[in-house]
């Protein structure tokens, strides 16, 4: 999904942090005396985007979102949680001859087993310092 951004300043050579304009019906061109919109966003999104068009700070900018990790990260997050859930159930239940209720146990343990890739990813990504965007090019 291509944005629009405000370059905020160069990192390093070929890579700069954006501010990341949220989507409005107006485009941000109004005076905010259209009724539709309130006021610009009261927070600003600040991201790390590659700059190849060599975009200096205060220029408007069109950025697309890197590609690369998103189905990789959604199969961690939601589904082996939900295959640890059923793995465990299936253990308890088949394997181990436990009752209803201590298979519910150990589908919470199936359950807790699986979020723990999808902890390890989220802190890997929070702690990465790699540009999540790319300039495409200029808008004004």
């Amino acid at each position: 999904m291509v944005q629009n951004a405000i370059v905020k300043k160069i990192v390093r050579d070929g890579v700069a942090e954006v501010s990341l304009l949220r989507q409005m019906e107006c485009g941000l061109h109004c005076d905010g005396a259209c009724a539709g919109c309130t006021a610009k966003p009261p927070q600003e999104i600040l991201a790390l985007a590659t700059n190849p068009i060599g975009a200096e700070p205060g220029d408007l900018v069109e950025v697309e979102p890197s590609v690369g990790h998103n189905i990789g990260t959604s199969v961690v997050v939601f589904l082996l949680p939900c295959v640890g859930l059923g793995v465990g159930y299936v253990l308890g239940q088949a394997l181990l001859n436990l009752g209803d209720l201590a298979a519910m146990g150990t589908a919470v343990l199936g359950l807790a087993a699986g979020f723990v890739p999808a902890f390890l990813l989220n802190r890997s990504m929070t702690r990465s310092t790699a540009p999540e965007f790319s300039i495409l090019k200029h808008i004004r």
